[in-house]
């Protein structure tokens, strides 16, 4: 709703023209942020209907919509590993209208294991925050004799070559959870890509496979076909606080593979329509029911960033997997 109180700023007429110029663009500025938004907004979920990221955008949705007086509409363009969505983005009017929720495969690993993108994930795009944060755990099949971390690295060195994985497909995060445990572990473990994940878990309650990496094990551990062995965040979860990290319980410091999700914006956004999105959104995800919503839905914390904030993770982040894909031997993915 438009302020009709609001009295523009009196410049002084000695000021140079520039710096008149510049003031009368912050007070512009303001006002637009203070009058946004005026219709409805448009968030694209980079996947399909039902997932995660879905589910998550439509929390999200809901909530923003309530806080900002103004309808959020979520649409879903999935493919291409996420790119299709970023590139109608990055394309689309700097007005605040248009909004994406992203993962870290959208900016932090598509950068490096796709490089014929059509958009720059850091150029094309303003951070708004960080929404939530979903860690994977690793679990192994019941059939396999090992109980904590430690005895799973021994097994893997003691089998060099045995012992495999399964994942959502190459270049995935769940791949590269993979891939980085190895690394740092001085192990190899084979890993074996599939397109669906329930088709994956399938094959890890019946021994096909041996270890997934997966964010969805809970229900299968419950039946006792998976056993748990550590969850991959930096620190235990407030929802499970029995399950170590994999880095404590296997020693291995530094350990952490998270996939993030974040809302953007096409850069060039206002910075204040930026602030205000990122501002409410932290007040989203940090009332108790929404945290609750989250951890429920889709297993994840709530975090709730600065824009400045997010921006530092999708550039750490993109160095730290860009590392773990060229050890893996990955270049790009089609």
């Amino acid at each position: 709703m438009r302020n009709h109180n609001h009295k523009p700023s009196r410049i002084p007429s000695s000021l140079p023209k520039l710096a008149v110029a510049v003031l009368l663009a912050i007070n512009a500025s303001l006002a637009f942020g203070q009058d946004y938004p005026t219709k409805p907004i448009r968030l694209v979920s980079a996947h399909a209907a039902g997932g995660a990221a879905d589910t998550l955008s439509r929390i999200v949705a809901e909530q923003l919509a309530t806080k900002l007086g103004q309808p959020v509409v979520v649409e879903n363009r999935p493919g291409a590993s996420t790119a299709l969505a970023a590139e109608s983005v990055a394309r689309a009017p700097a007005d605040g209208y248009t909004i994406l929720m992203v993962t870290v495969t959208t900016l932090s690993i598509n950068p490096t294991i796709m490089p014929s993108l059509k958009y720059d994930a850091i150029k094309d795009f303003a951070p708004i925050t960080v929404v939530a944060s979903t860690p994977f755990f690793l679990g192994v099949n019941t059939g396999l004799p090992v109980t904590s971390v430690q005895e799973l690295i021994k097994m893997a060195k003691d089998k060099p070559g045995k012992l495999n994985y399964g994942s959502s497909g190459n270049g995935t995060s769940s791949h590269l959870a993979g891939a980085l445990f190895d690394d740092m572990a001085g192990i190899n473990m084979l890993q074996i890509p599939y397109k669906a994940t329930s088709a994956r878990n399938t094959d890890l309650s019946s021994g096909v496979i041996q270890v997934v990496f997966g964010n969805d094990l809970l229900p299968f551990a419950e039946t006792g076909k998976v056993r748990i062995l550590g969850v991959t965040s930096k620190q235990r979860l407030s929802g499970h606080p029995d399950i170590p990290t994999v880095a404590e319980a296997g020693k291995l410091p530094g350990y952490e593979a998270s996939v993030w999700y974040g809302l953007v914006a096409p850069a060039g956004t206002p910075r204040e329509i930026v602030k205000r999105l990122s501002s409410t959104v932290h007040d989203i995800v940090v009332d108790p029911d929404v945290r609750k919503k989250i951890m429920a839905s889709i297993g994840g914390e709530a975090v709730g960033s600065s824009p400045e904030e997010f921006s530092d993770l999708i550039k750490s982040d993109m160095k730290k997997w860009a590392r773990v894909i060229k050890r893996a031997g990955l270049t790009t993915v089609k």
